[in-house]
């Protein structure tokens, strides 16, 4: 197995629960965010500059649409906002299920709809899609925490993770039925959290706890791994013109002073190039209901 190492990040942002790692190819920038402190991060690599906005609440994923407008899963629900607006007042009427929930890990579908999960308390977790016209339905129940996801490059296939159980699990897609739910990955150390699949069908998956990032064939086999300065990377994504840049952001909640104290570099986002590149993010398509 290939293995590559990270000794510094790209930027040194302190996050405390860096998430969400988006690139935006229009507008050659990278997005990504700080879920406890509900901070947006724009970060435009030609101009090495970084902009952090205010959301105004616990923030758990992000999403391009075709307009100007980012699309956010907060805990407050979804809402439709444009960077360098106030916070966002108004909300859909779609609200993470369950005390203590929010909307965590989210990616757009490749038909154009935002499939979201939400984490709280063990066993109230769901898997949320929003639908063209802004209506809503619930794929998965009873997770323990819902968080990275993709769909295989031949569509047959939907991969989600669900922490707790420290896996990731593969589910044959009919429609948009999930069926024959099975096992895809579980590490010998470490919790999946959030992945993203390249252009040859590989996932790239963040282990928390386990200091690495790790390339897996389209049959869960380890191909590659990435060893990060941190023990809790916690997503990863494509970007820069030729999508080869990989991205990784990570964490620092919970460690103690003396892990801090190891880990200087705990919360910064990281970057790498790789041989392989990535897919192009997708985009939350709006449609007025029929």
């Amino acid at each position: 197995m290939l293995t590559l190492t990270l000794e510094k990040p790209l930027i040194n942002c302190a996050n405390v629960l860096g998430e969400s790692p988006l690139w935006d190819p229009a507008h050659q920038t990278l997005f990504w965010i700080d879920i406890d402190l509900g901070l947006l991060h724009e970060y435009q690599p030609a101009k090495l500059e970084l902009k952090i906005h205010q959301i105004g609440q616990k923030l758990g994923c992000i999403a391009l649409t075709e307009t100007d407008r980012l699309l956010l899963g907060t805990e407050l629900g979804f809402a439709f906002y444009r960077v360098g607006d106030p916070p966002p007042a108004n909300f859909l009427d779609v609200i993470p299920q369950g005390t203590g929930s929010m909307f965590n890990d989210g990616k757009v579908s490749p038909d154009g709809e935002f499939w979201a999960g939400s984490k709280g308390p063990s066993g109230t977790s769901k898997l949320y899609r929003l639908s063209h016209d802004l209506t809503y339905s619930i794929l998965l129940e009873d997770l323990t925490t819902s968080n990275g996801i993709g769909w295989s490059s031949d569509g047959k296939y939907f991969f989600h993770t669900d922490s707790r159980e420290h896996s990731i699990y593969r589910y044959t897609l009919r429609g948009k039925e999930l069926t024959n739910k099975e096992i895809f990955y579980t590490p010998p150390e470490g919790t999946p959290d959030g992945l993203t699949i390249d252009s040859q069908g590989n996932l790239w998956v963040a282990l928390w706890g386990g200091g690495r990032v790790v390339q897996l064939s389209p049959e869960g086999a380890e191909l590659a791994q990435i060893l990060v300065p941190v023990s809790r990377p916690t997503s990863v994504a494509f970007g820069g013109i030729d999508l080869r840049t990989l991205y990784i952001t990570s964490a620092s909640v919970n460690l103690t002073e003396i892990e801090k104290n190891a880990q200087p570099y705990a919360g910064a986002l990281f970057s790498i190039q790789t041989q392989v590149a990535g897919l192009p993010s997708q985009r939350f398509i709006l449609r007025a209901k029929s």
